[in-house]
């Protein structure tokens, strides 16, 4: 089975790679092949994300490597004439790189080798005539097999990259589909046994981590999705114009709290997926409530981060936030906020059903308590912004002074970092009293 998660498509290793590559081969482009000598093409065919071609378009350079992009204008994932786009294309061309074009003959139903040069010519020309540079060669997208059997050194002026020279005198080595189809680049590298090399690339596959390519493509694909939208939204506001939302404006005010939250709240709200979108923003509120808490006992009771991980890490702690509220700040978040506490527990109560999957709801009432939850987290986090932690609950710990641990994929979460050279000062037998307190609301009893 091919693994799916390996390391070999981050960008740490594609930069590892380009060293590998330059102490076994020199870096030539497909207008300059020196023949006979020992070279390496290394070409991208961009299918997926143009955005991701910059990035590995940015890695080489640094490296002082030029390589050749191939741009395909019928791609359904990218669009070379759109304004970011097309910034993005030249920015690759300015740091010195060439660009190709990838062809998709399947698109003009090119059948035999005349139609292919007069189809190529024409998007070369078209090409040069948006971005000023001429492509250098064609490779082709999704071929057939009767497009294989075209193999001429060149077609339209432009370089084949699958001509029958290359196919039998440069070896080939290409992550089609988000694996290594028929040898490891590195190993390939490594050994550098073949005299001179055509390496294929596809810049979607590649990521800052680990992950799957069907995952790729979705992050590429819904990125995309997500910019263009902010854009759109960006305009509505630039021309003064009321963008009108519906009940979903009621999200607005974590755009620029918890963009990537919100992004995906959104998401949920435009799609209709009201009862994934009502639990999600339950989480958000409770986690608010939990983080008010670890800052008033980090920050004013000053317990130590061990303390306040262990308190949140027992399985034992058998208490809800809005009860944990009441005993860190000695009222309830209801009253802080305003919020009526018999509307709140019938949400609960909707909460409790969905989270154990024993009951549903219509998307109009759905739709209300989505409502409901957006304006009592709103109004938690306005509270919060205006007591002595000047802290609104949803954005990280961090950013109030609170160091935090590092996740596995080198982020930070919410679980407090303990200071090596930290001394206690809080009161312990306040803790003591209050962990006794909650432990007794947790099974059963009520907080004194």
């Amino acid at each position: 089975m091919i693994s799916t998660l390996s390391t070999d498509f981050t960008t740490a290793h594609y930069a590892e790679l380009l060293r590998l590559a330059k102490q076994r081969y020199r870096f030539v482009v497909y207008d300059a092949i020196p023949w006979g000598e020992r070279f390496v093409l290394w070409r991208h065919d961009c299918d997926i994300s143009l955005n991701r071609s910059l990035r590995l378009a940015r890695i080489e350079a640094s490296h002082g490597i030029r390589s050749t992009f191939f741009l395909n204008p019928h791609s359904s994932l990218y669009n070379i004439f759109e304004g970011s786009q097309s910034l993005l294309i030249r920015e690759i061309v300015r740091l010195g790189h060439e660009i190709g074009l990838h062809f998709d003959a399947a698109f003009h139903g090119v059948v035999d080798e005349e139609s292919l040069g007069a189809v190529v010519r024409k998007e070369a020309a078209l090409l040069e005539g948006v971005f000023g540079v001429r492509p250098v060669a064609f490779s082709f997208h999704n071929p057939l097999d009767s497009h294989l059997r075209c193999e001429a050194e060149s077609y339209g002026g432009l370089v084949n990259c699958y001509s029958r020279r290359f196919r039998t005198e440069v070896p080939y080595c290409s992550d089609s589909n988000g694996y290594w189809r028929f040898r490891r680049l590195h190993d390939v590298l490594a050994q550098g046994a073949d005299p001179c090399l055509q390496v294929l690339t596809h810049p979607g596959w590649w990521q800052e981590t680990p992950m799957p390519p069907r995952q790729r493509i979705f992050r590429s694909i819904y990125g995309r999705a997500k910019a263009v939208m902010a854009e759109n939204d960006a305009t509505i506001l630039a021309y003064g114009r009321e963008n009108l939302s519906g009940p979903a404006c009621a999200l607005v005010f974590l755009r620029d709290v918890l963009p990537e939250r919100y992004a995906l709240l959104d998401f949920l709200w435009m799609s209709g997926e009201m009862a994934a979108l009502f639990v999600e923003l339950w989480r958000l509120h409770e986690g608010q409530i939990n983080n008010l808490c670890k800052a008033v006992l980090r920050k004013e009771w000053q317990v130590p981060a061990r303390e306040v991980n262990a308190f949140f890490d027992s399985p034992a702690l058998a208490i809800d936030g809005w009860r944990l509220f009441v005993g860190v700040f000695g009222s309830s978040w209801q009253a802080a906020s305003g919020v009526c506490g018999d509307a709140y527990q019938e949400w609960v109560s909707l909460r409790n059903q969905l989270v154990h999957g024993r009951g549903t709801a219509q998307k109009q009432r759905l739709e209300e308590g989505c409502v409901f939850l957006c304006e009592i987290i709103a109004a938690l986090a306005a509270w919060g912004k205006v007591q002595s932690i000047g802290y609104d609950g949803l954005v990280h710990l961090g950013t109030i002074g609170l160091p935090t641990c590092e996740t596995a994929e080198g982020g930070l979460n919410e679980r407090l970092e303990e200071l090596a050279d930290e001394i206690p000062k809080f009161l312990a037998k306040k803790w003591g009293r209050f962990k006794a307190e909650m432990a007794e609301v947790g099974a059963g009893g009520t907080a004194a």
